[in-house]
C-alpha cells in the first residue's frame, strides 16, 4: 500500500547505469554522514585527489586525511573512521569488488560488512544497494526511519533497529524505489518539523497520535490536496 502510494506520486526512480566502486561509495558514505551533500562532495573530492585508489588508505595518517576532509565535518573522527575500515577491508576482503561482493546473500553480506570497524547498517546497505545494484538491499536514514515508525510500519527508536525490524518484509526487488520514494516523501511531507499532514496521501492508514493536529493547522479543499503536492520540487 505504502509503496504502490508514493509510486503514484514519484514514479519508479532510475538508476544510473554505471555503479560506483564499492569502496568509493563506502568511504563517501562515511563522509556523507552529519553535514550536507555540497560538503560531502567537497571533502570526497579532496580525498580522491590524493588518494585516486582508496585502498592506499590503510596506510594513511589520519591527520593527513582529517585536513583533506575538513569541509565535511567531524573530520578527525571520519578521518579515523575511514582509515580503520580500509585497513580492516584489507585484512579481510583482499578482493573488495564488485563481482567477489555480489556472491553473498543481501543480508549475508551486510552483515559481514558491518563487522568492519566504524560501518553501521545503513552504510553496509547503501553499499550493497547503490554500489553492488542489489534491489533487495534497504537502508535506513533519519528519514526513512521517521516515516515508517510515524506511519506504524515500525516502532522502533533508531535507525539501526528500524532497519532490522523491516529488512526481511521489503517486497524483493523493490529496495531501491521504496528507500528513495520513502526519502522524497520524508523531505517534502513528512518533515521532522512541520509536517504536510494536510496532503499526505498516506493519511488514512497513517497510526501517528499527532496527525490530526498537523492536518487541522492547514485544512485545505480535497481537490487543492493532490495539486498543492504534485507541485512541490522534485528531490
Amino acid at each position: 500500500m505504502v509503496a504502490s502510494r508514493l509510486r503514484d506520486l514519484f514514479g519508479v526512480p532510475e538508476r544510473k547505469r554505471k555503479l560506483p566502486d564499492p569502496l568509493d561509495l563506502l568511504v563517501a558514505t562515511i563522509l556523507s554522514q552529519n553535514t550536507n551533500d555540497i560538503n560531502s562532495h567537497r571533502a570526497y573530492t579532496n580525498l580522491k585527489g590524493r588518494y585516486p585508489d582508496f585502498m592506499a588508505l590503510a596506510d594513511a595518517r589520519p591527520r593527513e586525511v582529517e585536513r583533506l576532509i575538513k569541509v565535511g565535518g567531524i573530520a578527525n573522527k571520519k578521518s579515523k573512521t575511514i582509515v580503520a575500515v580500509v585497513a580492516d577491508i584489507k585484512v579481510k576482503f583482499p578482493n573488495f569488488d564488485r563481482k567477489r561482493l555480489r556472491k553473498e546473500n543481501t543480508n549475508v553480506l551486510i552483515d559481514m560488512l558491518r563487522e568492519l570497524k566504524g560501518v553501521g547498517y545503513k552504510t553496509a546497505s547503501c553499499v550493497s544497494l547503490f554500489a553492488l545494484g542489489d534491489d533487495d538491499a534497504f537502508p535506513v536514514d533519519i528519514h526513512v526511519h521517521r516515516v515508517l515508525n510515524r506511519i506504524g510500519i515500525a516502532h522502533e527508536k533508531t535507525p539501526d533497529k528500524t532497519y532490522l525490524a523491516v529488512r526481511d518484509s521489503v517486497p524483493k526487488g523493490k529496495g531501491y524505489e521504496i528507500h528513495l520514494n520513502l526519502i522524497k516523501f520524508g523531505r517534502k511531507v513528512c518533515t521532522a518539523q512541520r509536517p504536510r499532514c494536510f496532503e499526505c496521501v498516506l493519511f488514512d492508514d497513517c497510526e501517528w497520535n499527532e496527525k490530526t493536529l498537523h492536518a487541522e493547522k492547514r485544512a485545505l479543499p480535497a481537490d487543492d490536496k493532490k495539486v498543492e503536492f504534485m507541485l512541490l520540487e522534485e528531490v
